[in-house]
């Protein structure tokens, strides 16, 4: 279960996102380019692809790399081959399909991805208030929307483009997203401070620093606002999400009696992370030589999403476990 001393918790099994000093860190990177964004520093055009692959490079794809490890923690898989076919045979078996489906049903594909994403996201940020599953499930969903939705509705025409290569879909077409942005942008954010304020008081242990959430959304609702999405969203994806991820992982596996410090999870992602980052290599030189930009960044965003629906299995699971047992459950208070 949650606790409320952060630095009891941090002491005992490592730091999180939300320790003191990652936190102003993160935070204060957050708004440092939110106001270079408002003053027109961050519309960097191609540069934003660059800052998108160094947030995937760095901790991306890092932090899913170790779900061959977490996995066999959690459902007590051996290093038998019995064991070890049927985890990477459900896990390439899930890629598989949804990868085959992005061939056939490419729009459907990528709202399926953005429903996805919207509740892994949220549930990432907001799993440490242990709501009741309805009312959990409801603001994963809602904070997501608002990291999904406010680029969408304040650069269309940015998104445009990544959209019409991922799935032939034109954002700017949506209703009111193209005629009334501000609006869709302001409704975004009132929803999630109203689904906040109301769920509050069903935390199994309220928070003591709730209102910590209500900067988070102040923040990264300036970010989004301010800064070309590809940048924005690397910053959420590379620093608030796949950080605070790796850093949970860290203290799963010093719960579990398996003492890992942020190197040694690095180690530990060494393999799967390597491998990725040959086959981007490829992918990169492939697209670049025909200066196939938005295509490289379409496939980019495909690849996440086929590995994302496995990798949410795992996660999901990870979250239902007890403290006791080994959760990676956000113990600190946010």
């Amino acid at each position: 279960m949650p606790v409320t001393d952060p630095d009891a918790s941090a002491h005992d099994h490592g730091a999180t996102l939300r320790s003191p000093a990652i936190y102003l860190a993160v935070l204060g990177v957050t708004l440092g380019c939110a106001a270079l964004g408002l003053w027109g520093g961050l519309s960097l055009g191609p540069v934003a692809f660059s800052i998108l692959m160094i947030a995937v490079v760095v901790t991306g794809i890092p932090h899913g790399a170790v779900d061959h490890i977490v996995a066999a923690r959690l459902y007590g898989l051996s290093s038998s081959f019995r064991d070890q076919a049927r985890f990477y045979g459900f896990y390439l078996a899930m890629m598989a399909i949804y990868g085959a489906l992005w061939l056939v049903v490419p729009a459907w594909c990528l709202a399926a991805f953005l429903l996805m994403t919207m509740y892994h996201f949220g549930q990432a940020d907001l799993a440490y208030w242990s709501l009741p599953p309805v009312s959990g499930r409801a603001t994963y969903l809602s904070r997501g929307l608002l990291l999904m939705g406010l680029p969408i509705a304040a650069f269309p025409g940015i998104v445009d483009p990544i959209f019409d290569a991922i799935a032939g879909v034109q954002v700017s077409a949506w209703p009111y997203v193209a005629t009334h942005g501000a609006w869709v942008c302001a409704a975004l954010i009132v929803q999630h401070v109203i689904v906040l304020a109301a769920v509050r008081p069903l935390a199994a242990e309220r928070p003591d620093a709730w209102w910590r959430e209500f900067i988070n959304v102040a923040a990264l609702s300036a970010l989004f606002l301010t800064v070309h999405p590809l940048v924005a969203f690397a910053v959420y994806f590379g620093l608030w999400h796949s950080l605070g991820h790796i850093l949970e992982l860290v203290r799963f596996f010093n719960r579990r009696g398996e003492p890992t410090s942020l190197p040694g999870f690095y180690r530990k992602a060494a393999l799967y992370t390597v491998v990725s980052f040959v086959g981007l290599g490829g992918l990169y030189a492939a697209t670049q030589s025909f200066g196939l930009q938005d295509q490289m960044i379409a496939l980019l965003f495909i690849l996440i999403s086929v590995m994302t629906l496995p990798h949410m299995v795992i996660v999901e699971h990870l979250y239902q476990q007890p403290e006791t047992s080994g959760s990676a459950h956000h113990e600190v208070t946010a």
